[in-house]
């Protein structure tokens, strides 16, 4: 939600194609990119699944999924864009004395690689992720983690996420305030009555939340 996907993964994918060009002399890089579009669901836990499939796919010898696996551990964090509005936003509502966490899919290292990439991780005060926590989204559990590291009650908590199946549904299901950030190419919508608003961009916050605007030298 925090970061262009698209822009980050396409960014990513030719230069890991580029790292490893003499091992796929044979592929061609558009080949390459729509299959790892096509295999990829944007959950880390799968990625070793998605190279398995690559190297036997493109009968890649002399390589294996655990070296291209390797590499996008150390190097994916690198290639993050956030959208424009992202930190402004955040700051924005960290400024105002909102309390910020997200819930992710995936492992714990590689979320706050990201997080870190994207100049947030001065605003972000909680972590919750399906490694950490044992249960994937959609699952309750991962949101009460959420809930109990912020020790308040879910209909005080906004939740704002693109996906309506692993995001909107099951945060309004928990009581919580769901926000759909909805992208031109979603290809499945909350029902309304899992959504109470809808943005289509991150900085549309701040017209939904009251914000407090600190004089300067102010705490």
């Amino acid at each position: 939600t925090l970061l262009d996907r698209t822009k980050s993964r396409d960014k990513f994918i030719e230069e890991q194609y580029e790292r490893f060009h003499d091992y796929f002399v044979h592929v061609q890089l558009a080949d390459f990119k729509c299959k790892f579009i096509e295999l990829d669901d944007d959950e880390d836990n799968d990625k070793p699944d998605l190279y398995k499939a690559i190297i036997k796919q493109f009968h890649i010898d002399r390589l294996s999924w655990k070296d291209l696996f390797n590499d996008f551990e150390m190097h994916f964090y690198r290639y993050v864009f956030p959208y424009y509005d992202t930190l402004y936003t955040l700051e924005k509502l960290s400024n105002s004395d909102y309390t910020l966490g997200v819930i992710a899919n995936g492992k714990s290292k590689i979320k706050q690689f990201r997080l870190h990439s994207l100049g947030l991780g001065h605003v972000i005060n909680y972590l919750s992720t399906s490694e950490t926590v044992g249960y994937r989204k959609p699952h309750p559990k991962i949101f009460e983690d959420m809930i109990d590291q912020l020790d308040v009650e879910p209909e005080e908590i906004m939740y704002v996420g693109d996906d309506a199946l692993n995001d909107v549904a099951p945060a309004r299901a928990m009581g919580m305030v769901s926000v759909w950030f909805k992208h031109d190419d979603a290809e499945i919508e909350p029902l309304a009555e899992e959504v109470d608003y809808i943005i289509s961009t991150i900085e549309e916050l701040l017209s939904i939340l009251p914000i407090n605007i600190k004089q300067e030298g102010e705490d």
